[in-house]
């Protein structure tokens, strides 16, 4: 393994350091696991990538989640480089920012960018914060030079993921999370960036599926998950007719996670068990 070290040195366009397979066939909320593995090897974006996000908050597009991209300005900072396959090609740099605390300087990692399949361009961006936690991390799953999968942590733990399910560069698919745990997914059936679908969770498992069927930014029709529901991980399950008994409260706070979009609704909610194929 060649290590090398140096400052603000010229950063080739792409790179990581962890062989996978073209991730096309990603399952719907399976993209956690995926981020986790990934920031073993660590990374993020500033030069080649496009970074598109939609409009925040209205018209049924959920808010803007933000990160700091200065983390990943090689500007003012230290950079090292590794090799990590021998071919004589960097695959993972770190950027490390100088701070004096209780008058010694130290220097702090701010940043991790990486070559997943070492094709010299890079594929994944972590971004740290001053705690040696990572807060942000964007991933190109698909190796074709735009973020597929950009993920939101707070406190060290993941409270929002955004993921582009048509590789278009914009995001369709939101999930958000309590406690690590998935509590509300938005989709954008239409992939046009608004939502027009949210999923509810309750106790780990899918509890019913709210439909925007008029494109007003609003719930008009719910469906009830049926028992066998598959737990997150897995492909969303398909749910039976029902309009709803209890008001499908976003599970998601704004102490917790970024500004959504998720509508509110009184729609009663019924027993009918007989499974349809949502809209």
């Amino acid at each position: 393994m060649t290590i090398r070290v140096s400052s603000n040195p010229p950063l080739p366009a792409g790179s990581c350091g962890v062989t996978l397979a073209r991730m096309r066939g990603l399952t719907l909320l399976g993209f956690a696991g995926v981020a986790l593995t990934l920031a073993l090897a660590g990374c993020k974006t500033t030069d080649t990538k496009t970074d598109v996000k939609t409009a925040g908050g209205e018209g049924g597009q959920p808010g803007m989640a933000s990160k700091d991209k200065t983390r990943c300005d090689s500007a003012g900072k230290k950079v090292t480089s590794v090799d990590l396959n021998g071919d004589g090609k960097p695959d993972v740099w770190k950027f490390y920012a100088s701070v004096v605390e209780n008058g010694a300087k130290l220097d702090i990692l701010t940043c991790k960018e990486i070559d997943l399949n070492f094709d010299a361009k890079k594929d994944a961006w972590l971004y740290y914060d001053n705690g040696g936690n990572i807060a942000n991390e964007e991933y190109d799953l698909d190796f074709d030079g735009h973020i597929d999968l950009w993920v939101y942590r707070q406190n060290n733990k993941i409270v929002r993921e955004e993921y582009d399910s048509n590789f278009d560069g914009k995001p369709d698919i939101w999930k958000f999370f309590e406690n690590d745990k998935l509590a509300r997914l938005e989709r954008s059936s239409k992939k046009n960036g608004k939502v027009d679908v949210w999923e509810y969770f309750e106790g780990g498992r899918l509890d019913r599926i709210g439909y925007d069927t008029t494109g007003g930014g609003q719930i008009d029709r719910w469906d009830r998950a049926p028992e066998d529901a598959s737990p997150p991980g897995g492909a969303p399950a398909a749910a039976g007719p029902a309009a709803a008994a209890k008001p499908p409260a976003p599970t998601a706070t704004p102490e917790t996670t970024p500004a959504s979009t998720a509508p509110a609704s009184t729609a009663p909610r019924s027993s009918a068990t007989t499974p349809s194929k949502p809209k």
